[in-house]
């Protein structure tokens, strides 16, 4: 069943392309142009088309934004073409300030493309036309290479899996606050954050935020903002309640349905008729679905994302500090349970100390020439990181006492001439205890 659905998805993806009408002039610039791209992180305008582009004498593959400057005769300009205008700028403008910035879209060129004249340019007057093309990276899948063949819009993948487990949510969720935190940090607000503007790499869970056409670059880190940006079922109160916000917080806003619809596979605010919508949306009406095991921790980042009061809402590194913690905390309880986290060992010294009151010759053997073994009760066995906690709250005679009932590790005292065994800490370590460190401390001292 699993496999079927991942066959749908990726005839789903390679659907995503139309081919070209034969008036569409095939070249822009030094960029050979290709199918059409039907995906859902498309313009918020529709004057702006995407299309996949070549760069000419190379294998290097793009996403070409193109808007019609001058529309053929008898078309006159309209008021979707002057902000599409405005968008690509707007876009242009922010990616270049990002440039340097890991997780986003990043632009490559932005050009006048003139074409057209006798006749041969698509229908309707030979006049010479001009397009302005802005050439993205290509973060849609296609069949002419394989560098994107690991990438998948977030929103159809959450349609494709219908829920994402909540260790993957939490590992996708990471990336993308991460992102968000450092483009915040350099004041850059998106303002139209959701799972269509995001997209996935399957393997890896990097992340790459695209569509920053409603973006604004801030004066000052806490300048607010007046105008209502954003798409429907993501859109914050702050946004809602026509007074000025904060585009940082409406950004946070916006992750918290994110993380809650890859949770859930819903969204936290539906309604079909706007109004009722955004009724739901300023009065903050949402519940947690009790069918699906998500943690209380987890449950908790969501609240905090989804606070009506925008000077309550998480910060981004708010949210980050909060999702690692828990991501590490739950990292160590599969530890704990035996399960493999995927990494491979480390490996540490296993150290077991003798008491400071004994005298240990290491020369004074036994007759059969083996080494004289500590007393159980002197051994101290380092136990599981992910019992440390436990460990820390018992006293001295509670861990003696399972020292007695485990399974001795090699009861080999420590001493000049004798090598200390090797463990690994999935197993064997712990923080160690005052008692261990000061005991430590002298054999290092003495050594």
């Amino acid at each position: 069943m699993g496999d079927q659905r991942r066959d749908d998805g990726t005839t789903r993806r390679r659907r995503q392309a139309s081919t070209l009408s034969a008036s569409f002039p095939r070249r822009a610039g030094a960029y050979l142009l290709g199918p059409r791209l039907n995906s859902v992180s498309t313009s918020p305008v529709r004057s702006i088309v995407q299309h996949l582009a070549k760069k000419e004498g190379t294998d290097e593959f793009y996403t070409m934004k193109i808007l019609e400057l001058e529309p053929p005769p008898p078309v006159q300009t309209t008021q979707d073409d002057r902000q599409g205008r405005m968008l690509v700028h707007t876009e242009y403008s922010l990616l270049s300030l990002l440039a340097a910035q890991e997780g986003v879209i990043h632009c490559h060129d932005l050009f006048v493309d003139k074409y057209g004249g006798g006749g041969g340019g698509g229908g309707g007057g030979g006049g010479e036309r001009a397009r302005l093309c802005l050439v993205l990276d290509c973060v849609t899948p296609h069949d002419f290479a394989r560098d994107t063949e690991n990438l998948i819009n977030l929103q159809h993948y959450v349609i494709r899996e219908r829920k994402v487990g909540e260790d993957e949510s939490l590992l996708i969720f990471r990336n993308i606050i991460k992102t968000i935190r450092d483009i915040h940090e350099r004041n850059v607000v998106h303002r139209d954050l959701k799972l269509g503007n995001i997209v996935l790499h399957e393997e890896t869970k990097d992340v790459i935020i695209t569509n920053f056409c409603l973006g604004i670059h801030l004066i000052r880190p806490n300048d607010l903002l007046v105008d209502q940006r954003g798409s429907p079922a993501y859109i914050s109160p702050d946004v809602l309640s026509e007074k000025p916000y904060s585009g940082k917080a409406s950004d946070m806003w916006a992750l918290g349905v994110v993380l809650y619809t890859m949770l859930y596979g819903i969204f936290p605010f539906y309604h079909n008729v706007p109004a009722e919508l955004f009724s739901k949306i300023k009065a903050v009406d949402y519940t947690i679905p009790t069918n699906v095991p998500v943690s209380e921790e987890t449950i908790d980042v969501i609240r905090n994302l989804l606070k009506g009061d925008q000077n309550q809402r998480y910060t981004a590194q708010q949210a980050l500090d909060s999702v690692e913690k828990i991501i590490a905390d739950r990292k160590w309880l599969r530890i704990a349970g035996g399960e493999d986290d995927g990494q491979e060992d480390q490996v540490v010294p296993c150290v077991l100390l003798e008491d400071e009151s004994d005298d240990v010759d290491p020369s004074e053997d036994d007759e059969d020439d083996e080494p004289t073994p500590s007393p159980p009760h002197k051994i101290h066995r380092l136990a599981s990181f992910a019992d440390s906690k436990a460990a820390a709250a018992d006293n001295d005679e509670e861990e003696d006492k399972e020292e007695e009932e485990a399974p001795s590790s090699v009861q080999i005292l420590i001493t000049k001439s004798n090598p200390i065994p090797i463990r690994t800490y999935k197993r064997d370590t712990r923080p160690p205890t005052d008692k261990e460190k000061e005991l430590l401390m002298r054999l290092c001292h003495n050594s």
